[in-house]
């Protein structure tokens, strides 16, 4: 609970000292064998942690829930926000915990979790809320604390990890018996890596600030506002505040964090860099692997928050909405690159086996609902046209009849990559995306 994580860069300890030499060093996560999904418990010297533990007779004050590679969300004093898991560090002696369902998570279920937990991002903490968990139950307000959004998020998927989801504090958690704990979770850090891992910044930091700084000049509009989902909703009634909102974008450098990103981790958007970047094989195996590992759970969210936006600029026309749907396309288009860049060098040494590109069917099932989660607007238009024309195998566009179906030699970031097309449309879309016969 509170800011525990940030300041210190924390991790966490596993109280069982057989391993350790008379030294207690400090300690990092082995970020390898922690899956979505998983309940990350920790503490921290400071005294908010004491007192924490000391009223609940546990050893642990924290708890974060992992969404991604490296990746997870809790919530502290800076709110509901994502922190780099291999960045925090537990001091000497701290303890450190992960637990996993006893009854692994079904597909849906886990994207449940993760997805309750991304749509908290930006909520305000409620320090009262986290103290009344641990003396007694009240009325749950929107605000959260962390143990209460890990245990909310596993409700929202049907699973019950404590009695009161509301109010519960880290302790309940690691008790639960819905959950096991993981062995070996945990390293030393040598004097050597210390100094480093103290110094590299936590590059999630800036988005968290930003996110922050965007919500405080929402709330100056309506202070009811908790979550960047708030914001959508509130400017769905509101247009009025659109000229704010956006200023609020733009000063609070939310829409131009992906530039620093990108010099960053260059080395990961192209195969060639990635080939000669100083990161040995292993390292980068790793990070290819996770990554691919986390596209498999086949919830993209840059594509889905591109398709919501499209969506609502379509129903609320507002240049706030619009901005945010250049954004996901960047977004999505980069975490394209990232994506080709890890499956081609796994595939250079054996280490993946080529996928052939699979395209769908236009206007089959399967191709409305990949053309929906990235483009509704375009989905609803050739819905509308099929059904008009009382055929399906007519033009994407047009309705025309007869029409041929293609493929997009460039497919596009997210979608189907196919379209059904008349000679007139095939004419004009192929000025802008060279398509051939599918």
């Amino acid at each position: 609970m509170r800011r525990e994580l940030a300041n210190l860069h924390l991790s966490n300890f596993d109280m069982s000292r057989d391993h350790e030499g008379p030294e207690l060093r400090p300690r990092v996560f082995i970020t390898s064998l922690i899956q979505p999904g998983d309940v990350v418990l920790t503490t921290t010297p400071e005294r908010l942690s004491q007192a924490i533990r000391k009223i609940t007779g546990a050893d642990i004050s924290h708890a974060m829930i992992c969404v991604g590679k490296s990746s997870v969300i809790d919530s502290t004093g800076d709110g509901v926000h994502a922190r780099n898991l291999a960045r925090i560090i537990l001091e000497p002696g701290c303890s450190g915990y992960v637990l996993r369902p006893v009854k692994p998570l079904t597909t849906d279920q886990l994207l449940a979790v993760i997805s309750f937990a991304r749509a908290a991002v930006g909520t305000r903490y409620t320090k009262a809320g986290a103290a009344k968990s641990v003396l007694a139950g009240f009325v749950a307000g929107r605000r959260q604390f962390c143990s209460r959004l890990v245990a909310q998020a596993y409700r929202s998927a049907g699973i019950d990890l404590v009695s009161e989801a509301d109010f519960c504090h880290p302790g309940e958690l690691q008790k639960s018996k819905a959950l096991v704990k993981v062995p070996d979770v945990l390293r030393n850090l040598s004097a050597g890596e210390e100094a480093y891992w103290r110094e590299d910044l936590d590059n999630v930091q800036v988005m968290r600030d930003a996110t922050n700084v965007l919500l405080r000049e929402a709330r100056k509009l309506f202070s009811e506002i908790e979550s960047l989902n708030d914001i959508d909703a509130y400017l769905m009634e509101h247009g009025e505040g659109d000229a704010h909102l956006v200023q609020a974008l733009q000063t609070s450098r939310y829409l131009g964090l992906w530039h620093e990103e990108f010099e960053r981790s260059s080395w990961q958007y192209h195969v060639a860099l990635m080939e000669g970047h100083n990161a040995s094989e292993e390292h980068k195996r790793k990070y290819c692997e996770e990554l691919l590992a986390d596209q498999k759970l086949g919830q993209n969210r840059f594509v889905l928050n591109h398709g919501r936006y499209v969506g609502l600029n379509a129903e609320h026309p507002r240049k706030y909405f619009a901005l945010q749907v250049e954004l996901y396309d960047c977004l999505a288009s980069f975490h394209a690159r990232r994506i080709k860049a890890a499956t081609t060098w796994l595939e250079r040494r054996g280490l993946l086996e080529p996928v052939p590109r699979k395209l769908l069917c236009p206007h089959s099932s399967e191709w409305f609902a990949s053309l929906r989660d990235w483009d509704p607007k375009q989905a609803a238009m050739t819905e509308a046209t099929i059904t008009a024309a009382g055929s399906s195998d007519v033009c994407s566009i047009c309705a025309d009849d007869p029409a041929r179906d293609y493929a997009f030699v460039s497919p596009p970031v997210a979608g189907p990559g196919t379209i059904r097309l008349c000679d007139d449309c095939l004419d004009i879309q192929s000025n802008d995306n060279p398509l051939e016969p599918f």
